[in-house]
Parts: structure tokens; C-alpha cells; sequence
């Protein structure tokens, strides 16, 4: 029900928009606000974790562009035994983008890289402290509404992120499957 509302909303925003073509910028600087919400598959406690992130897209052409995703999450409270938990994501890979219209730009991208996960233990009175480096890969889409021509607005990005770390009790690997939500603003620079 959830996943139709949303397909619904890009709908009805790409039908609002004007049906004329627009400038592909060169360049993309995105400022991101965050909430990446982390399920472990080992069964542990969800974790939801606000944080923000920076995009830099170099567009190839009208349809692909180049993308550097870089991340930071961090939550205070976390369930169970942690006391806090820092998520550092370092993600590169393609964008696809549609533009046909002149103040709807919506997009797919495909991210592979890493993350740094830092967590803090209470244990006995006692607080221990670990990191751990693996791999991790982000795939979903998005929308930007130009609000002038080196401005642009985005109200929505989805994406599922996995993230791929040894386990904090153990040296076993662990997958974490989360949900990672975008909004923020663009800017635009230059044209193709």
C-alpha cells in the first residue's frame, strides 16, 4: 500500500509538469537531509538514524550521469545493548535521468561502495567501543522540482541501502537492509 502511494505521487508530480524539454546542467551539487533506517538480518533491533548527505553528479549526457553519494547517520538511542550507533557511507556509481519535462527531473540511480559503522556498548558498566569497515550498495530513485534554472528542490528520494558488516559480538558477516530516505536541495552548473 505504501509502495503505491509513493509510484502514485511521482505520477501525479511528472503529470503537473510542463511537457517541454529542459538544459542538462554539467554539474550537480546536492544537500541532503536523511533518515536511514537499518534492519539487521540477524533479527536484531531496527535502528532509524538521521543524518544528511552530499552528492556531487557529473552528467555524461541527457540521460547518464556519474555520482558521488557521501553520508553520515548517527543515532544517540538505540535499542538493546548499544548506546549509540554511526553510520559513514561512501557510495559511487551511474544515474539515469528523464528529462522531458521543464520543471520535473525524476531519476534512478545504482550506488556501490562502503560504509563505516561505529557503535558504542554499555556493558557492565563499562562502555566499549567499535568500528567496522564494509561493503555497502544503495539502489532507488528520486524526483528534483526546479525552482529557477540553477535551483532545484527535492522533495523525495527512496532507496534501498545494504550494508555489509561483521557482526559486533562476533567475526561472522552480517547484512543490514535498510531504508534510506532524501530530501534537500540542488544546484545546478553549466549546460549540455
Amino acid at each position: 500500500m505504501k509502495y503505491s502511494l509513493l509510484v502514485g505521487a511521482f505520477v501525479m508530480i511528472a503529470g503537473l509538469a510542463c511537457a517541454q524539454e529542459t538544459a542538462t546542467p554539467v554539474v550537480e551539487l546536492g544537500l541532503d537531509y536523511s533518515l536511514l533506517h537499518a534492519t539487521p538480518a540477524a533479527g536484531g533491533s531496527q535502528i532509524t538514524s538521521n543524518g544528511g548527505s552530499s552528492v556531487f553528479v557529473y552528467n555524461l549526457n541527457r540521460t547518464v550521469g556519474l555520482v558521488a553519494d557521501f553520508g553520515a547517520y548517527h543515532n544517540g538511542s538505540v535499542h538493546g545493548s548499544f548506546d549509540s550507533d554511526t553510520t559513514f557511507t561512501y557510495l559511487f556509481g551511474p544515474r539515469f535521468t528523464w528529462r522531458r519535462w521543464s520543471r520535473v527531473t525524476p531519476y534512478t540511480q545504482f550506488l556501490f561502495g562502503g560504509a563505516r559503522i561505529s557503535a558504542s556498548f554499555a556493558n557492565q558498566g563499562t562502555v566499549a567501543n567499535t568500528d567496522e569497515n564494509g561493503f555497502a550498495l544503495a539502489a532507488g530513485g528520486g524526483v528534483d522540482i526546479a525552482i529557477s534554472r540553477h535551483i532545484a528542490f527535492k522533495p523525495i528520494q527512496l532507496e534501498y541501502v545494504m550494508t555489509q558488516a561483521s557482526d559486533f559480538a562476533g567475526s561472522q558477516s552480517k547484512v543490514q537492509n535498510d531504508l534510506r530516505y532524501s530530501a534537500g536541495i540542488v544546484f545546478r552548473f553549466g549546460e549540455k
